[in-house]
């Protein structure tokens, strides 16, 4: 589906820190971007000038869908929600996860709290976006039934260990086997903050090889 044409989903990203300065770099860019979108809605080719209502209405529509192609697929990147969803777009396909649909995500997989598996992360940056809504439920979905088996034996594992505290460290040889297992388990587990954070840094990445708007220059 089409970023543009769809509903979004608010999300925010753990990122590292200085990510929020990075993006805040981006401004001029983003600016830039949106006027080159303006310019081109300006051009003959999506004129509505002298149309009827209805045909008037059915340009700017393909409009809107041309604008959502372009930002999909990082050809038009004006707003850092449209540099996030590229980079998640990419990060899915890097990991081979770049199909439509997956099954439904179950009642488990919706409440609150962490995953069996999930990792702290020094992200102290919390950026808020919001991303088209198909691709929140895609990345999700994706995660959750990728981990779930990992999950699963993690949680054999907590009932095999019910007093261990894996990020605390063990003590004896058996306590750090015990370890090595868990962490084999831990490894196998993808939270879609993992997925945000890697589209971020892709989208920034891919928004450093984009021309950057002319800085004015100064008088005498």
């Amino acid at each position: 589906m089409i970023c543009g044409m769809t509903a979004s989903t608010p999300v925010t990203v753990s990122a590292p820190l200085g990510s929020k300065d990075k993006l805040a770099e981006l401004k001029a860019l983003f600016a830039a971007e949106r006027e080159r979108a303006r310019k081109l809605k300006r051009g003959s080719r999506w004129s509505v000038k002298d149309l009827p209502s209805r045909e008037a209405a059915a340009r700017r529509a393909e409009w809107e869908i041309h604008k959502a192609k372009l930002q999909e697929h990082g050809q038009l990147v004006d707003t850092r929600d449209v540099l996030v969803a590229y980079g998640v777009r990419l990060e899915l396909k890097r990991r081979g996860w770049g199909r439509k649909t997956w099954p439904p995500l179950p009642r488990e997989a919706l409440t609150g709290g962490r995953w069996p598996g999930s990792r702290d992360v020094n992200c102290p940056d919390q950026i808020p976006v919001r991303l088209p809504s198909d691709l929140v439920l895609r990345v999700r979905s994706a995660c959750w039934h990728t981990s779930a088996p990992a999950i699963a034996l993690l949680r054999d594992w907590r009932d095999a260990h019910p007093s261990a505290l894996p990020w605390e460290g063990f003590r004896s040889d058996e306590e750090h086997e015990a370890l090595a297992e868990y962490e084999h388990l831990a490894a196998e587990v993808t939270t879609a903050g993992e997925i945000w954070r890697a589209g971020l840094k892709l989208g920034l990445t891919h928004a450093a090889t984009l021309p950057l708007p002319r800085q004015p220059q100064s008088a005498g």
